[in-house]
């Protein structure tokens, strides 16, 4: 029987209509900025469209520098916001459903892992998945970008960031491209919020995990665990686009950060 991970926060975060969905994606693209980087990693927010949807597709801008034609998977790292758990949770579907359609879940890699660690902090228990945004969101930007394509989707909770290394050392080749979603600082006023994600923005480009400290990114695990695999592989870090909720709502007296950046050769 095939099973399908359905939409949690279509009409939340994003619209449920197809059209309404590729056309605001499709307006953000073409704001973006495209760099002269080809990406080995990106990390992406994970926010309703509204608020960070632009800063997302600086990132997923990107991936144009990708070789067009050929067969991508992504390994999508994001961290649990409804199910408290240790390790990791594979999102082990057959497809990934979103109002632009389905995407492929590469089980057979999934699988492999499981068999070659079996002690693993892993679970193919799929609950984790059920209701959780922050891979969700970054599902319909690949849609919009890229032709052929799969994903591993990876939802963690208590666990130790060089867990999250060893995922990327395995999946990582150079047709597996790792997206880590993450938020940063959350309802400072946006004075202090600026301050506090600049350490975020020093540990990705200076690859130094002691910044990390005053990081308050939600997902600061998965930024770890690539900032670790970043640094034992000679790639570079960069900062590719910063804004607060403030710079959308208008509302600076309490704002989340967004942050898009690129690891990079």
């Amino acid at each position: 029987m095939i099973s399908v991970r359905k939409p949690a926060v279509a009409n939340l975060f994003y619209p449920a209509k197809i059209e309404k969905l590729r056309d605001m994606i499709e307006s953000y693209l073409e704001e973006a900025h495209l760099f002269n980087y080809k990406p080995e990693s990106l990390i992406s927010p994970h926010a309703g469209y509204i608020y960070s949807g632009k800063t997302a597709a600086v990132s997923y801008k990107q991936l144009l520098n990708l070789e067009r034609g050929k067969h991508y998977t992504f390994l999508l790292i994001g961290p649990s916001h409804y199910v408290y758990m240790n390790g990791i949770s594979f999102g082990y579907y057959d497809y990934w459903l979103t109002p632009l359609g389905e995407v492929k879940v590469n089980k057979e890699k999934i699988l492999q892992f499981a068999k070659d660690y079996p002690h693993y902090p892993i679970t193919l228990n799929t609950v984790p998945h059920q209701r959780e945004h922050s891979l969700e969101v970054q599902v319909p930007f690949l849609q919009v970008v890229m032709e052929d394509f799969d994903i591993i989707p990876v939802v963690y909770g208590n666990i130790d960031p060089l867990y999250i290394k060893r995922l990327i050392e395995y999946f990582k080749d150079e047709n597996t491209v790792v997206i880590v979603s993450s938020d940063l600082s959350h309802y400072y006023p946006d004075n202090v919020a600026r301050q506090l994600d600049k350490n975020c923005h020093l540990a990705v480009e200076k690859l130094d995990t002691s910044y990390l400290e005053k990081c308050e990114a939600c997902g600061k695990i998965g930024i770890e665990g690539m900032i670790l695999y970043a640094k034992d592989n000679n790639l570079k870090g960069k900062l590719l686009d910063y804004k607060t909720s403030g710079d959308t709502s208008g509302d600076y007296s309490a704002v989340v950060g967004y942050g898009s950046y690129i690891f990079y050769k």
